[in-house]
């Protein structure tokens, strides 16, 4: 696993918790890309993801979009992408995206590893079938570690780590593609904390990640 050099690309996630965004502002602070949050579950749009998607795209900020997953059952997690899927599609589509979809997967809700990997699975074959773009998971160490088995580790990582200088080293991922590492940022545009994270590489690598 590799550090934060500097040389890599910034990066933002953010949601309706930002508030409303200057992202000409967010821009010339020296961020690249923004993750920002569509859905969750299978019924919750967030109030922002139009706007901020709209907006920061405006600003040449590249974007891409997450779902926060709210497990329960392989059907569950079935709907729950065609859900996402419908919410992007209202808002131009998989093609409005620079960077790849991203389920946010963080919470138990009670299941067991295999149950939890068979969701996550599920959700990330459906968006795969629908858009040919492999899709990227987002979760933190102890989770990754207790939750998520072998059949995900050919899908991308993007890893919430926060207060070190050099990421953990993971069982299974050879990598992360990004990395979230501190809920404590500050960025001109934002009202207030934001999370900040790099991509893995620098700026012609991760254009070579985004979508024709």
């Amino acid at each position: 696993m590799r550090a934060v050099n500097p040389s890599n690309c910034k990066g933002i996630d953010v949601s309706h918790w930002q508030g409303d965004i200057n992202w000409n502002l967010v821009k010339n602070d020296g961020i690249y890309f923004s993750f920002i949050k569509a859905t969750e579950g299978v019924d919750y749009e967030d109030p922002k993801f139009a706007k901020n998607l709209k907006a920061a795209k405006k600003a040449g900020v590249l974007v891409g979009g997450y779902h926060f997953c709210t497990p329960s059952s392989e059907e569950d997690a079935l709907n729950e992408a065609k859900y996402f899927i419908n919410v992007t599609n209202k808002n131009g589509g998989f093609r409005a995206f620079d960077l790849p979809p991203v389920i946010d997967i963080e919470k138990d809700n009670g299941l067991n590893r295999e149950q939890i990997s068979s969701i996550v699975r599920t959700w990330v074959e459906t968006i795969k079938k629908e858009t040919k773009v492999q899709p990227i998971i987002y979760s933190y160490k102890s989770f990754i570690k207790e939750y998520l088995d072998e059949s995900l580790f050919d899908t991308p990582l993007w890893l919430a780590h926060y207060d070190i200088k050099q990421a953990p080293g993971l069982l299974g991922w050879k990598r992360w593609l990004f990395w979230q590492y501190t809920d404590k940022g500050q960025v001109k545009g934002i009202n207030g904390a934001v999370d900040l994270n790099v991509f893995h590489s620098n700026l012609k690598e991760l254009h070579l990640l985004c979508s024709p």
